[in-house]
């Protein structure tokens, strides 16, 4: 099991610090959408699914955190877009 771990976790570990600002962006802009979504949703059901997948966005997002920190990058200053999205939206 510990083999299959690290072999998860290797495959999660961004190359980059391009790659993690794209990560830490990416995250935050589902968690957007699933905020958006559980706003406007009124079955119970797919609430309670809304909440898990919020639960998971929120766990990757402190991961991704933790990795800045971990490489001495200020994650807090990390752009919302990349320059190619400025220019299209």
């Amino acid at each position: 099991m510990a083999i299959r771990q690290k072999a998860y976790k290797a495959q999660t570990i961004p190359d980059n610090k391009e790659q993690l600002f794209e990560d830490l962006r990416e995250v935050r802009r589902q968690l957007e959408g699933v905020r958006s979504y559980f706003a406007l949703e009124t079955d119970e059901d797919l609430l309670e699914a809304a909440i898990y997948q919020r639960d998971a966005l929120e766990a990757r997002h402190r991961y991704l955190l933790k990795l800045a920190r971990e490489s001495g990058i200020a994650a807090h200053r990390v752009p919302l877009m990349n320059e190619q999205e400025r220019w299209i939206n």
